[in-house]
């Protein structure tokens, strides 16, 4: 057996393809000393053959290959987990490429400190603004979201450049693998490693660029099992109404949430002022529109999870963060 390292960064894949590996070569080519970090990809039931022959590949870093049958992003990454040698646990998902120092910032914290939750900054990658719906949402996104440096709030983490002490993870049981559908794991993760004692931290020089080209319908059919999943983690805090005031799905606001997103009065009067703003090639005006259909699949989940009964209201297997 090897000996334990400083940090073991956990990639989790589903059809990653070409951006896995372009993820690989960031992290293979860090400024962090060599010996000080391994790199560990778990294969979640790919299928186009982007894992084959990557536990042979040579590199300067330490490189293993996991495998599962297709069960989600939360049971990818706790497999990882448990079978990491580091003090510390970076999940990186395989979509993001890592800048050179971005090992090296999240070694410095948990080098000298334990209970610790480390968040990077995660910025999406030019490159991949290559469609309209992809630039109208890049416009509309809020990117100057204010994080506290030091005792940041979960509700702010986003596991694909997150580091955490890896003692502290195993205390809290991992991600919850009950989230099968896109969103949610990861906070949850943080609101419950909060609640344990563990400090949450924001370093936006641990940088890391995003590559991920989606469609309209791509994100909203993340966002109507997102919707799905929001219900799952409330009911699992029992219901706790600052949780449901965060996931804006109290049942006092059900309501109005109904009339705005699913009578389809609102939404039939956005839809042709859409066109007429797509053709008009105008971003800002199409992605504040876009964000409205958007909603309108998360709240699809939301209310097709309230019906369900709490022992069935579980995330649903879909898609996959590659």
């Amino acid at each position: 057996m090897s000996a334990p390292s400083d940090l073991s960064v956990v990639i989790p894949t589903h059809n990653g393809g070409g951006v896995l590996h372009r993820a690989l070569e960031a992290l293979q080519a860090q400024d962090a000393p060599r010996d000080r970090f391994e790199i560990i990809v778990v294969d979640d039931g790919s299928t186009d053959g982007s894992t084959e022959g990557l536990q042979a590949k040579k590199g300067p870093v330490a490189l293993r290959l996991l495998r599962q049958a297709n069960r989600g992003i939360a049971a990818a990454r706790n497999l990882g987990a448990a079978e990491a040698k580091g003090r510390a646990l970076l999940f990186v998902d395989a979509d993001v490429w890592a800048t050179p120092g971005l090992v090296s910032a999240h070694l410095a914290y948990h080098a000298s400190r334990r209970d610790l939750g480390v968040q990077g900054r995660l910025v999406q990658h030019p490159d991949s603004l290559t469609t309209f719906f992809m630039r109208a949402q890049h416009r509309v996104m809020i990117h100057s979201t204010w994080r506290r440096r030091e005792g940041m709030s979960p509700f702010h983490v986003i596991s694909r450049n997150f580091s955490v002490d890896a003692d502290a993870f195993r205390r809290a049981s991992g991600f919850d693998e009950g989230f099968r559908g896109y969103g949610w794991e990861d906070i949850e993760l943080a609101y419950r490693l909060v609640r344990s004692g563990v400090t949450l931290r924001y370093e936006p020089t641990a940088l890391a660029h995003h590559f991920h080209i989606q469609t309209l319908d791509e994100l909203r059919e993340k966002l109507r099992q997102a919707g799905e999943g929001a219900v799952y983690f409330w009911r699992k805090h029992d219901r706790d109404w600052r949780l449901g005031l965060f996931l804006e799905i109290l049942p006092v606001l059900l309501p109005l949430k109904w009339l705005v997103y699913r009578s389809g009065i609102v939404t039939a009067a956005l839809r042709p002022v859409l066109r007429v703003a797509e053709r008009a090639g105008l971003l800002v005006v199409c992605g504040e529109l876009y964000s409205h259909l958007i909603w309108q699949s998360f709240y699809d989940g939301v209310f097709a999870g309230m019906r369900q009964p709490p022992e069935q209201a579980v995330g649903q297997a879909g898609a996959q963060r590659s």
